[in-house]
């Protein structure tokens, strides 16, 4: 077993390190590690090496790349049965690749982070592509963009196919944007994970384990507007009244143009009078 500070040190050593050094499966094990600090992480590893074991046979090398795809996505949803949990989109085992590897169940984050790596043990280079509300993975060569959508089945999506997922997703309310289409690095990809297990958590009024996804957002990129707003309200949902006025001065401090500049500072007049009447 090993204490959770020091899963957090592994992982702030990881993802401060350069993007390019960023190992994908051991990060997000070192974020499950927080939750489950008897977590074997070579034992994972090696499920994860046994896993690309079995799958790369499926993939032959002088095969199309839409093939080697086709034929990925048909290895691990159908012959390892790996598929997106769409009744427990909130549950914050989704997140956690050890219980992705366990459950063969995940998010759309959790399951692009699996492919991926998966993939790249395999020889092939995936990025993560963050569509509004949906995450996915592409592969590009020259004029050649293909997409794979681990969450349905790992089946394979053209541009248009993006473009009327957004459509669908939000009944024609949010037009496509070509950025939506711009690949996510590692460390994006992080954010996303943790993200969705600051939200699971958030839901299920864990407000602790909440703030802690939140703040190894914040190790990743503690300039994110939208995390630092969101932990100065954790903070204060805890009762840490100091440390959420604390949050919102740094917000201000960073995006001093923010429109909403008058709320956050009238948040922190009324936590300071909070503070005075509890003496």
């Amino acid at each position: 077993m090993m204490p959770q500070r020091v899963f957090r040190r592994l992982f702030t050593e990881l993802v401060r390190g350069p993007e390019e050094d960023v190992d994908l499966a051991l990060a997000a094990l070192y974020i499950a590690g927080e939750e489950r600090p008897d977590l074997d992480v070579d034992a994972c590893l090696a499920t994860l090496d046994a896993i690309a074991g079995r799958v790369a046979p499926a993939l032959l090398q002088d095969a199309p790349p839409v093939e080697r795809l086709a034929a990925l996505g048909r290895r691990l949803s159908q012959s390892e049965g790996f598929t997106g949990d769409s009744e427990g989109r909130a549950d914050p085992r989704n997140c956690y690749l050890d219980q992705v590897l366990e459950r063969k169940r995940g998010n759309h984050i959790s399951l692009c982070i699996l492919y991926k790596v998966i993939a790249a043990k395999c020889g092939i280079v995936l990025d993560g592509v963050g569509l509004p509300g949906h995450f996915i993975l592409s592969y590009a060569a020259g004029s050649l963009a293909v997409y794979l959508d681990p969450f349905n089945g790992g089946g394979l999506m053209t541009r248009a196919d993006c473009e009327e997922s957004v459509r669908s997703r939000y009944e024609g309310g949010a037009p496509f944007k070509e950025e939506f289409l711009f690949p996510y690095d590692k460390k994006q990809m992080l954010v996303r994970l943790l993200t969705g297990l600051k939200v699971a958590y958030f839901e299920s009024k864990e407000y602790a384990k909440a703030l802690s996804a939140s703040d190894r957002i914040a190790i990743i990129d503690p300039a994110l507007s939208v995390n630092i707003r969101e932990r100065a309200r954790l903070y204060y949902l805890m009762g840490q009244y100091r440390e959420a006025i604390r949050g919102l001065e740094l917000y201000l401090k960073l995006f001093p143009e923010a429109e909403d500049k008058e709320k956050a500072e009238e948040e922190i007049k009324a936590l300071w009078a909070l503070i005075a009447t509890l003496g």
